[in-house]
């Protein structure tokens, strides 16, 4: 048995740990979310008004509607990754994810447009973000930011799809976009959702890595197999929750008021065009790329508190670059120091929470963020949209956007890391 225990254990020394696996496929998932669903309803956008007349707030309500369909779904969606595991909730959402891009393709009313977008939403929700980051919560610990930040470059990626989507709408038009879209998710994301393992220590692993040998006894080894963790209930009741759950707010106020107003705002208020306004946030999505791919470099020596909050002051730095830009060369600055902020900050904002609250409700917690963190994503575009009603120019929107990037900073910096008191078992 021993020598069999000990040839087991050099076979698994001698692969690649299966949690550089789970970061493909979470890498996979989000590209795809990314790419079908979150950057091309803009394109969608166009070819619906042109064939159904709608107006664009009527249009625009389907994006609005999924989103807080994302938050109000959160606390629901993290406490079943938590009981059932990653793997089961991943082939549920991508199956709603594929009926829902199938139901898509044959809409003929609003009604029927927002039922089939509320669909895809869920599927992408529960197929998405929470789903994957608590996996890789579970199989990394001091790798845990290189590899949360290595996956977040899926949805970095997933803007580069534009363009051949553009292509493709035009070739086949939106119907057809859409059903080939469900197509493509059953083929490529069933199997990759089949490959998902939610924690490393059912199959013989400590996160990063470390084999689990029942004839050794580490002190590193016992820690993880009796490893601290926080209840839901105890981070709702803390500060620490709070704090970096409105500054995650704070944040998506900004960025998703930015991917709103952006080419508006250069064409008619800045005067530069649409094919030049594309190329900068082009830019900015690869510098937002190259930001996540390189944060495992320093996010997991470093204290990640504080590199949240410098990455805070450079989305403020940014933005107020963007509020008084007179020139392209103002706004291609903004979108260097933006992407970087928003490349870094992304999976440290994740993976912090990790090392905050530990393995045991990461799902669950992340879920019940999930629903303030949203207030800032549906608020962000029509703060700024009422803004530029108001005055004329999104010019001062920008500015708004740099004050709630500087209020998250603080929230940050306030944000102290809890006492983990609990403790679980993983292997239970």
């Amino acid at each position: 048995m021993l020598v069999n225990g000990k040839s087991d254990k050099n076979r698994r020394k001698n692969r690649i740990f299966y949690g550089w696996y789970i970061v493909a496929g979470a890498w996979i998932i989000q590209c795809l979310n990314g790419g079908l669903f979150f950057n091309a309803f803009q394109l969608y956008f166009v070819h619906l008004r042109s064939e159904f007349n709608w107006t664009r707030s009527q249009v625009a309500l389907a994006f609005s509607l999924s989103r807080a369909e994302s938050g109000l779904l959160g606390p629901i969606q993290g406490w079943a990754v938590d009981k059932f595991g990653t793997r089961v909730i991943l082939v549920i959402g991508t199956i709603i994810y594929a009926v829902g891009f199938f139901f898509l393709s044959r809409v003929q009313t609003l009604i029927q447009f927002y039922l089939s977008y509320i669909v895809i939403s869920l599927g992408a929700s529960l197929g998405g973000f929470i789903t994957v980051n608590s996996a890789l919560a579970n199989w990394f610990n001091k790798k845990r930011a290189k590899a949360m930040g290595f996956a977040a470059t899926g949805w970095g990626v997933s803007g580069l799809a534009v363009t051949p989507l553009v292509i493709i709408l035009d070739l086949i038009g939106w119907r057809g976009t859409a059903f080939w879209s469900g197509v493509l998710v059953l083929v490529v994301a069933i199997p990759v959702s089949l490959m998902m393992r939610h924690a490393p220590e059912p199959h013989g692993y400590l996160p990063d890595g470390q084999i689990i040998d029942g004839n050794d006894d580490t002190e590193e080894q016992d820690a993880f197999l009796d490893e601290p963790y926080m209840s839901t209930r105890e981070a709702l009741k803390g500060g620490a929750f709070w704090f970096l759950s409105l500054g995650h707010a704070s944040a998506l106020v900004a960025v998703a008021g930015v991917n709103a107003l952006f080419i508006p705002h250069l064409t008619e208020n800045l005067s530069i065009s649409a094919v030049t306004g594309a190329s900068i946030f082009t830019l900015l999505t690869v510098v937002m790329v190259f930001a996540q791919g390189s944060i495992g470099v320093f996010g997991d020596r470093l204290n990640k508190r504080l590199l949240i909050v410098i990455c805070m002051m450079g989305h403020t730095i940014a933005l107020l670059f963007l509020t008084f830009a007179k020139s392209a060369g103002m706004v291609v600055v903004f979108a260097v120091l933006h992407g970087l902020s928003w490349g870094f900050r992304g999976p440290l904002m994740t993976s912090i929470r990790a090392d905050y609250f530990g393995r045991g409700s990461f799902a669950t917690i992340m879920g019940w963020s999930s629903l303030i963190i949203q207030i800032g994503t549906t608020t962000g575009p029509l703060i700024g949209a009422g803004i530029g009603d108001a005055v004329g120019t999104y010019s001062p929107a920008f500015g708004v956007f740099a004050g709630f990037t500087l209020l998250g900073a603080f929230f940050f910096a306030a944000a102290k890391p809890p006492n983990l008191t609990q403790h679980v078992s993983i292997l239970q």
